[in-house]
């Protein structure tokens, strides 16, 4: 599988957030459900093996492989969707 691009920023925006570099991880590794969003970007939604409930978004805009733009807690509205989907 590809690895994600990480950097400084992109490491110090999802710690804004309260999301860990292993947690975006993990979903990637094992995401249910992936959206189109704005600029080209990809957003991917999936669990972390505690259960947390995460809404990473992607780039590709500049690279090949993956870069991390953010990582949060799915809001309201996406936990809504990712349960439909995926149950």
């Amino acid at each position: 599988m590809t690895t994600l691009v990480w950097d400084d920023w992109n490491r110090e925006h999802i710690k804004k957030h309260k999301v860990t570099i292993e947690e975006v991880e993990e979903v990637w590794k094992d995401y249910n459900l992936i959206a189109k969003s704005y600029l080209g970007r990809s957003m991917i939604f999936g669990r972390t093996k505690k259960g947390r409930l995460l809404t990473v978004v992607l780039s590709y805009l500049r690279q090949i492989r993956p870069y991390v733009v953010s990582a949060r807690n799915m809001s309201y509205k996406e936990r809504k969707v990712y349960y439909e989907k995926t149950n």
